[in-house]
């Protein structure tokens, strides 16, 4: 007759494996700390506890919509080279700045900019240096200057539009949100340069209709921050229970949706004669190769036009007004320097030709706005691909770390801005140091890879600065509002910015 085998033992055998398996586990966590804390080529660099084992304290940051301020704080607190992941350095140097953006192809783009992929990778996105080249050249003529005077007249009636809204409200005297206005403004523009269509946001004014793209950013640098958990994250959407995280998905769908109807209608539709971005997409050639662009190319392409075209430029045109309308000395001094160089007629857009060179104090202000509040507040890291590490700031850093150069960091560096890095003061890009300003301001980035549509998003900043100054005398309604900027990976101003306008001529 076979024993049986006793309940108790069975339970105390179970008790003793699950004990073991615990005891693995604890010995295996500490082991996994204590190797990247004090074994780990990148431990003799100091950083928060945390920091140095996962990449948990970054996505924290990320997520309270603060990082940029807070990556202020630690460098404050460690110094100019800080461990902020496993596998990540972050530098607050203008010599970083250099040798991380300009170094090329030496040290590529790293997994973070895969989480930014919704058709195929566009040229931000993109981490293959070759397709980034090809690319780079089949758009460069659409992104020049000189096409975008040629689109002016368009950027022209949107501007004259928003000039025709404020007039309604100086009429009526009531509060308004400029913050919203320039958003609307700039998705009219998007969409009359980028497809040949308004979206008719200045008309309709609702906030509601706004494509979704705070939440695309952050889901990228959600996703982009733990690269590894990227096929989880996408598999994820589809059946994931979390509220906040289902709308992230949806907003990413919406604007990809958004992006191939509004390709689909321009291909399908014949402009004749008309100029915008989609026409050098579709006309695109690279010059080297002869090779076009496909429609997926296409469509590719048009979201980050989306995403970044207005989105951006709304934000820095909020953001720089805040700051004026808070200087009121500085903006008596941004007035007088508009009517004594630029001749306009009331009501219509001030050209963009010889612009810049004629209001230089203008121009440090939006020089200033760019330091206190850069455009892009994400990582953008990079990753040392020499078999024998690199060497940054005077600091060794082995092959396959990422690290990078934050602008908000470097731009509130007091070792190259002063102690009063927070205080808007134009005077920085004035007089004798100028030119040494300009070199440590990087808003939108340096190297092979800057933003390629640095001239559009000026030619906008400029024409709405110098016009609506010109035809309205505007003020916050509460002039001593406190500014806080929310920090998803692009820079936006919490809340609204209310103001009145009365019309000067």
């Amino acid at each position: 007759m076979l024993a049986q085998t006793s309940p108790a033992i069975i339970k105390v055998d179970s008790s003793y494996i699950f004990l073991t398996l615990g005891s693995f586990f604890v010995l295996y966590c500490v082991a996994y700390i204590s190797y990247y804390r004090y074994i780990h080529p990148l431990s003799r660099y100091p950083g928060p506890f945390v920091a140095s084992f996962t990449n948990f304290w970054k996505v924290y940051q990320l997520w309270t919509s603060h990082l940029p301020d807070n990556l202020i704080k630690v460098h404050q607190k460690y110094g100019s080279v800080v461990r902020v992941g496993p596998n990540d350095l972050s530098f607050n140097s203008a010599e970083a700045v250099t040798q991380i953006y300009k170094a090329g192809r030496d040290m590529p783009k790293t997994g973070f900019y895969e989480g930014f992929t919704t058709f195929n990778p566009n040229l931000f996105g993109t981490r293959d240096e070759d397709i980034h080249a090809i690319r780079r050249r089949q758009l460069a003529h659409g992104f020049s200057m000189q096409s975008v005077k040629d689109m002016e007249e368009y950027i022209d009636r949107h501007i004259e539009k928003l000039l025709e809204v404020l007039e309604g409200q100086a009429k009526t005297g009531e509060a308004f949100d400029l913050k919203e206005f320039f958003a609307f403004y700039m998705l009219d523009v998007l969409g009359d340069l980028a497809f040949s269509q308004s979206f008719n946001a200045q008309v309709d004014q609702k906030p509601e209709k706004l494509p979704p793209i705070n939440d695309h950013v952050f889901l990228a640098c959600l996703m982009g921050m733990m690269p590894e958990m990227l096929p989880y994250l996408r598999a994820a959407a589809a059946w994931t229970p979390l509220p906040w995280l289902r709308r992230l998905f949806r907003a990413r769908a919406q604007l990809k949706s958004l992006t191939a109807q509004c390709v689909r209608r321009r291909l399908d539709e014949k402009v004749n004669g008309r100029k915008d971005l989609l026409t050098s997409l579709i006309n695109a050639v690279d010059p080297v190769t002869g090779a076009k662009l496909t429609e997926i190319d296409i469509n590719t392409e048009a979201f980050a036009m989306i995403v970044a075209g207005a989105h951006t430029t709304a934000g820095t045109l909020t953001l720089l007004f805040a700051r004026l309308l808070q200087n009121s000395e500085i903006l008596d001094n941004v007035v007088a320097e508009i009517d004594s160089n630029i001749v306009a007629v009331p009501g219509q857009a001030i050209g963009i030709s010889g612009l810049e060179q004629r209001i230089p104090y203008s121009t440090a202000c939006i020089n200033e706005s760019f330091r206190i509040n850069s455009v892009f507040t994400m990582t953008l890291p990079r990753s040392v691909t020499s078999p024998t590490g690199a060497e940054i700031d005077g600091h060794w850093v082995p092959k396959d770390t990422a690290v990078f150069s934050l602008n908000h960091v470097v731009h509130h560096n007091p070792a190259l801005w002063g102690a009063d890095t927070f205080k808007f003061d134009p005077s920085r890009f004035l007089g004798p140091e100028k030119e040494d300003s300009k070199r440590r301001l990087g808003p939108f980035g340096v190297g092979h890879r800057m933003c390629i549509g640095r001239n559009m998003a000026m030619t906008s900043i400029l024409k709405v600065l110098t016009t609506l100054l010109k035809n309205y005398q505007l003020e916050m309604v509460d002039p001593k509002q406190k500014i806080v900027t929310a920090n998803v990976g692009i820079s936006e101003m919490e809340g609204p910015l209310m103001c009145l306008a009365n019309k000067r001529h």
